[in-house]
């Protein structure tokens, strides 16, 4: 196994051991986090009663993908992502829901695309695509542009550089000491968790603010521009592209397939 590889192993396996954890506390350790479920849950141009099939890529511990089909009781949902953790995590967290969702364990750039048998109207992801080398996340938008339904919608919330370089750093440190401040905010039942939190947001300082300049490879936090990603969905062939929220490091952007 080269280093690359090894490294990303090493980064996935150091975070999926956090499945838990983070199922308990990332309402916390990422801002405005419903408010980024609540208003991309806003954009999607269906009935509360339409018969909709959703796929979460990165879907973790099954978060998003819990309140999409809370909002559309008709729609069924593909769980995707490639941690066994989290797995675990997310089938007891969505067991009331388990006879309208598939699980599929699979890497983001694997080919998950052939074991989808249900039209697509909806992809969604949050936190999952910045992981992907730049080659890695435009196929994976191909891949998503490909599978959608005409007039389908893809969304992508994650961690983006900003247009300006020293806004990017601030937006960094921002997020640290963010991750500090929720110390104190975090309800009593859901304390005991936060040690375990600050040890890997100590080390996500490391990597990304301490060693800022040093070259990111797979697995890794590799974060593009906003514009990059969007001229990229442009070029696909996705329309109506647009950055729908920023929030320092957090951003929502999509776009939709357009008709054959």
């Amino acid at each position: 196994m080269n280093s690359k590889n090894n490294n990303f192993d090493q980064n996935k396996d150091r975070f999926f051991k956090m499945a838990d954890v983070y199922d308990k506390l990332v309402e916390y350790l990422v801002p405005n986090y419903n408010f980024l479920h609540d208003e991309l849950i806003k954009l999607f141009p269906f009935k509360k009663d339409d018969q909709i099939n959703i796929i979460d890529l990165g879907a973790g511990s099954g978060i998003l993908l819990e309140k999409i089909l809370s909002c559309y009781p008709n729609a069924s949902g593909y769980w995707i992502d490639y941690s066994d953790d989290f797995l675990k995590v997310a089938k007891k967290r969505l067991e009331k829901l388990s006879t309208r969702i598939e699980f599929i364990k699979t890497f983001l750039e694997g080919d998950w695309m052939s074991k989808i048998n249900k039209k697509i109207h909806i992809i969604t992801s949050m936190s999952a695509i910045h992981h992907l080398e730049s080659n890695e996340k435009i196929a994976l938008y191909k891949n998503c542009y490909n599978l959608l339904e005409p007039l389908g919608w893809f969304f992508n919330i994650d961690e983006m550089k900003t247009l300006n370089y020293e806004a990017y750093v601030n937006s960094l440190k921002r997020w640290y000491k963010h991750g500090e401040e929720i110390k104190e905010k975090i309800s009593n039942d859901k304390k005991e968790y936060y040690h375990s939190l600050k040890m890997q947001l100590d080390n996500w300082k490391v990597r990304n603010l301490d060693n800022i300049n040093v070259p990111k490879t797979k697995g890794d936090d590799i974060h593009e521009t906003f514009t990059e990603q969007i001229n990229w969905l442009n070029e696909i062939g996705y329309v109506n592209v647009d950055l729908f929220i920023k929030y320092h490091l957090w951003c929502l952007i999509g776009g939709q397939k357009d008709k054959d």
